[in-house]
């Protein structure tokens, strides 16, 4: 348990540093015209922009997988606590990302994000009801 706590930790790190790089680009300004408020708006389908949404499921992913295997025992609301948290940790990096010249903010990046992470969740969840049922098999 421990071990899956750690490794939820140093995963948030690794979201924090490949959301917010390269730092050399910060500003003491706000670039808040350069937000796309729409999520999955229409005009911005591209090869780059399918990339960004698959890019960001699979970053995400291992939080809420992760998030799920670090705890005791499993809250009835599990689902619940990692969307919650994943929409915390998108929209602070998302924050950060309106201060910087190169990165561009935006709502289909937080609502990939929570829905990757909301899947990974689902999986660690899947995976301790198998193991816990393979194991009461084995056992009896």
């Amino acid at each position: 348990m421990f071990r899956w706590r750690k490794l939820l930790i140093l995963w948030i790190l690794v979201i924090v540093f490949a959301t917010t790089m390269p730092w050399s680009d910060f500003q003491d300004h706000s670039h808040w015209d350069g937000v796309l408020w729409i999520p999955f708006y229409a005009e911005s389908l591209s090869l780059r922009f399918l990339f960004d949404i698959v890019a960001n499921l699979l970053v995400f992913l291992p939080f809420g997988y992760l998030f799920v295997r670090s705890q005791v025992a499993e809250p009835r609301a599990v689902i619940l606590r990692v969307t919650l948290l994943a929409s915390l940790l998108s929209a602070a990096v998302e924050l950060a990302q309106v201060f910087s010249h190169n990165r561009i903010p935006s709502m289909t990046d937080i609502c990939t994000n929570v829905f990757g992470a909301t899947i990974g969740a689902a999986m660690g969840k899947q995976w301790i009801k198998s193991s816990a049922s393979s194991s009461s098999y084995e056992e009896a």
